[in-house]
This record gives structure tokens, sequence and C-alpha cells, in this order.
């Protein structure tokens, strides 16, 4: 049985290495830090398994988190991004529907995920408006979807993600 990618779940172990091979292996990414993003509600996980009787991590807290850790790497400070956490988590199935369309503009304040074609009227606005000037952060979030899909596709067929009983641990 074939389990579609937004109903996959992993464990912190898999994130740790997804996160790992999405920031070169030149990140240093803890089990803590996942724990903290978790327990602080960053990103909680969501997933509806357990692996050693915690939860696992759902498809969009991994999206998040990828998101996260890359915002970091440019030097944003993650914490900022709490209501902008919930607002990309109710949108990722429509991301996911055609992401490499997909455009997040924030001005730190607010954040907007517009489609670079239907919505380039609006993304114009955002960044040559009433507010032109304004600091305008823009990120192809459809990118690290793919990205992150390559990525997880690859993990899925590797020996070592299948269990002793050799089924695909998800």
């Amino acid at each position: 049985m074939t389990v579609h990618i937004l109903d996959r779940e992993f464990t912190a172990k898999q994130v740790q290495e997804i996160l790992r091979t999405l920031t070169g292996g030149n990140e240093k990414i803890g089990l803590a830090l996942l724990n903290y993003y978790a327990r602080t509600n960053l990103v909680p996980t969501t997933g509806k398994s357990k692996s050693r009787g915690r939860p696992k991590y759902s498809y969009p807290d991994l999206i998040l988190l990828c998101w996260l850790f890359r915002m970091k790497r440019e030097g944003l400070p993650v914490n900022r991004f709490r209501r902008g956490i919930d607002y990309l988590r109710k949108r990722l199935p429509k991301l996911h529907k055609n992401p490499s369309d997909m455009v997040l503009l924030t001005d730190s304040k607010q954040l907007f995920i517009k489609h670079r074609i239907q919505d380039k009227g609006e993304i114009a606005e955002v960044l040559t408006g009433k507010k032109a000037g304004q600091y305008v952060w823009a990120y192809a979030i459809g990118s690290l979807i793919e990205e992150v899909d390559k990525i997880v596709n690859e993990l899925k067929d590797s020996p070592e993600e299948t269990d002793t009983a050799g089924k695909v641990a998800a």
C-alpha cells in the first residue's frame, strides 16, 4: 500500500536526518532542539502514530521545520514566525498541489503566500505599493517543498528505513 507523502509521518531521527541533508550537513541539528521546538509549540508534533512513546512528526511538521531552519540560516529569528507557522500549516495541502509556483512574502509582521503567476498583481503591491521602501523578504516556499520531497523519497528507498519486520518505517 502506497502512502501519499502528505500522510507520511516521521520519527525525530528521520526529521534530523532530513534536516541535515537539506542543510548540507553544515547545521548542527540536535534532537534537543527539535524537542524544544515541539515543547514550546513552535512546531509541535502532530503525527497520529508514535515511535518509542513519542508522537511522530507529520509531513506539515517536517516542512515547517525545514522552513524554520532555512530562516535560521538566513539569520532571521525563528521565534518571530510563531503566528506564521499556523498560517503555513493550514495552507500546506494547497501549496503541495503546485509548489513550484508558490512564493512566501513577509515584512516581518505579516506573512503572505502567493502564486507567482495568478497573484502577481498582489505580489507587486506588496513589493512596490503604498509600503514601498519597507523591507520585504520573499522566499520560494515551493522550491523547499520540492527539495524536501526529493530527500524524503530518497530516504524512503534506503534500506535503513525498514524495520525488523521488513515494513517501511514512515
